[in-house]
């Protein structure tokens, strides 16, 4: 670990499907002091070996600044519904004097106005990354991780398009679109290669991806490798957005799902880094995959025989 890594580290969100991944990969790594931060009413299970801190479920300023001291780092992992409540966090951290805040980030550019348009979810993610640039003059820096999305969580959780029981998928219009793709082990060791050395990534977003795929290739993989032949069904993007953007502002939060997929899906909403982005993964040491081996990966998560 350099002179100038982070030593002592807090996560938010230490329970959910990504939380508990960072968590555990935070705490193999021997020269952090690994904290999470939890909400009273989480039922979560965290590890023994990491100390936890219990907080209202309103997330009230003056405890975040008491759990934020003699922190270096806040690691967040709020859920995406949930967002938008990081400026309070943001705020915490900058008086509790912490160095470096990862926002909950974690999937494409939510830089661009396309996907701010498309999702309130990327919109707030882009919200909190536009907070963070204009708080950087107070001593707090930020780093932002854009990883795309992950197969195999993708299997498991029928996103992607991809409903593995009933062997279907739902293509994006034609399945074309190209999406960038990275694995939920890499996107925890970044995290932790960051905190380890983070002054060449500070005030960045760090874009990973082991490569880019598409929803049509990405079933034509999953064919060739079990001898199955899966369903295509399709959307139409241009009838299914506007429908989709109006059940949200109705209170359907299930549509704000089928709007994050499009994002990632369509291929025009800034989830394909490898054309203008930097990506990160060698300098940050991260394992090489490809498509085949990533979805043998996916296929012996769900529990497919011979994977």
């Amino acid at each position: 670990m350099s002179s100038t890594g982070y030593k002592n580290i807090i996560l938010v969100g230490g329970g959910g499907s990504l939380g508990s991944v960072l968590l555990q990969t935070l705490l193999s790594e021997p020269t952090f002091n690994v904290t999470v931060l939890a909400r009273e009413s989480s039922k979560a299970k965290i590890p023994s070996t990491a100390k936890v801190i219990k907080i209202s479920d309103s997330y009230p300023h003056e405890d975040l600044v008491k759990a934020f001291k003699g922190q270096d780092a806040v690691a967040n992992a709020i859920t995406s519904f949930s967002v938008a409540e990081q400026l309070k966090f943001i705020d915490a951290a900058i008086e509790a004097g912490v160095k470096r805040y990862i926002p909950s980030e974690y999937g494409l550019d939510n830089n661009t106005p396309a996907a701010r348009e498309l999702s309130p979810v990327f919109k707030d993610k882009g919200t909190v990354q536009d907070y963070l640039r204009s708080k950087e003059g107070s001593g707090l820096t930020w780093t932002a991780i854009a990883c795309g999305m992950w197969v195999g969580w993708s299997l498991r959780n029928n996103f992607l398009g991809l409903n593995y029981a009933a062997r279907t998928i739902t293509l994006t219009d034609d399945g074309k679109g190209p999406f960038s793709t990275t694995t939920l082990s890499s996107t925890a060791l970044a995290l932790n290669r960051i905190l380890i050395n983070p002054a060449p990534s500070a005030n960045q977003i760090v874009f990973l991806s082991d490569f880019a795929t598409s929803q049509e290739e990405l079933v034509q993989t999953i064919e060739r490798l079990t001898g199955e032949k899966w369903k295509r069904e399709s959307i139409n993007t241009a009838e299914v957005i506007p429908a989709l953007k109006k059940a949200w502002d109705a209170g359907d939060h299930f549509a704000g799902y089928g709007l994050i997929n499009i994002g990632f899906t369509k291929g025009t909403f800034s989830g394909h880094f490898e054309p203008e982005k930097k990506i990160w993964n060698k300098d940050l040491g991260l394992p090489v995959n490809d498509l085949e081996g990533v979805v043998k990966g996916a296929l012996g998560e769900v529990g497919h025989p011979g994977f």
